[in-house]
């Protein structure tokens, strides 16, 4: 059960990753049409989320047999919370 933990906070990582690259695309065409200050921070913010992510699955992958079996419902609740709030970003950003 820890190790299906550890995996589905991999595959969420991942997942993120992928949502952040989405809203850095999604970003990056307002700000080209727009040139609007704010977006440059938008981009910023997905490019950061984008970072934290791979190093998230980087770690995750290189050290889960070193992550206690307490920390792991944590560690996966936060890959979840993560993906619904950038979920719901790159929804609002694609209305």
């Amino acid at each position: 059960m820890a190790e299906a933990l550890m995996i589905g906070s991999i595959v969420l990582g991942v997942a993120n990753a992928i949502l952040a690259v989405v809203l850095l695309a999604l970003y990056g065409r307002t700000f080209q049409s727009t040139k609007a200050p704010f977006t440059i921070a938008l981009l910023t913010f997905a490019a950061a989320f984008l970072l934290h992510n791979l190093l998230v699955v980087y770690s995750y992958v290189s050290m889960m047999p070193l992550v206690p079996y307490a920390m792991m419902p944590y560690l996966f609740g936060i890959a979840v919370l993560e993906a619904g709030g950038l979920g719901a970003m790159v929804w609002t950003a694609t209305r």
